[in-house]
């Protein structure tokens, strides 16, 4: 059985609305033994052109019981983006996950901001800023994030390239859009943090611009959820399950709608 869906759509006003359905839509076939293998791992869903659209980009930052996100890394990444080295050692003061995607151990070229600022021999953020205010209404206000790479050979494939293509800008009622293109998501691991640091250069922007902000689209050409992932994430719904019920019965015994008896044979135990 494939666990490939086609061309769905998801919307929420917020980064949490939209996670958590994705994670509904991807999950569904998780119990299944049949996974599809792929380069990084066996996947338990995914769904080919997934667009996901948020109402408020200023409610960037997930805090869903399911996916928090780690705030110190987050902020880390954003500033090495800000840096916009190619070097891993700033990074690594906040993770090594970048590690493996260095050819050589000491660089990598998926750095957003290397990537944006410097990496195709102009600021390509200054340009396009520079093109909306002189061109309000252009749909040629496009950062370029992934180059094309000749193909020689599975023994030959680079471990640093970038899952995203291109960010685009458009201002429409006075209200800066922005439509981020992902070859590939990883909806656990990839997704939360993409969101967050595009979101808020679409903020950026908009104040930069001096305009009012506008929805944020993120289309992946695969967005796709691990079962590594998904064994996360299902443990994290049986804590809060079992988190649930204790306060529940924490509130029946509080109202006197339940009573707790010691058992002395039994320390470790009560009887409701």
């Amino acid at each position: 059985m494939s666990v490939t869906q086609f061309g769905l759509m998801v919307e929420g006003k917020t980064a949490d609305d939209v996670f958590t359905k994705w994670v509904s839509i991807l999950q569904q076939y998780g119990t299944y033994d049949e996974v599809d293998e792929s380069r990084d791992g066996a996947i338990v869903g995914e769904c080919l052109n997934a667009v996901t659209e948020i109402e408020d980009p200023t409610r960037c930052f997930m805090k869903n019981k399911i996916r928090k996100m780690p705030t110190r890394y987050a902020l880390g990444e954003m500033l090495w983006y800000l840096h916009a080295g190619r070097d891993i050692k700033s990074i690594q003061l906040y993770t090594h996950n970048w590690d493996r995607m260095s050819d050589d151990g000491m660089n990598v070229n998926s750095n957003y901001g290397y990537c944006i600022r410097d990496k195709y021999g102009f600021d390509q953020l200054e340009s396009v800023l520079e093109l909306l205010e002189d061109d309000p209404s252009t749909r040629q206000a496009v950062i370029h994030i992934k180059e094309p790479q000749e193909y020689k050979g599975l023994g030959n494939r680079s471990n640093d390239i970038n899952c995203t293509v291109c960010l685009q800008f458009f201002i429409r009622d006075e209200k800066l859009y922005m439509t981020t293109y992902m070859r590939s998501n990883d909806l656990w691991l990839g997704f939360p943090f993409d969101v967050f640091q595009f979101t808020s250069l679409q903020v950026y922007m908009a104040m930069e611009l001096g305009v009012g902000l506008g929805t944020y689209t993120h289309i992946a050409g695969s967005l796709h959820l691990y079962k590594r992932d998904y064994l996360k994430l299902k443990a994290n719904e049986e804590a809060i399950e079992r988190d649930n019920r204790a306060q529940q019965l924490y509130k029946q015994v509080e109202s006197g709608e339940a009573t707790v008896t010691y058992a002395p044979e039994n320390p470790g135990k009560v009887k409701v």
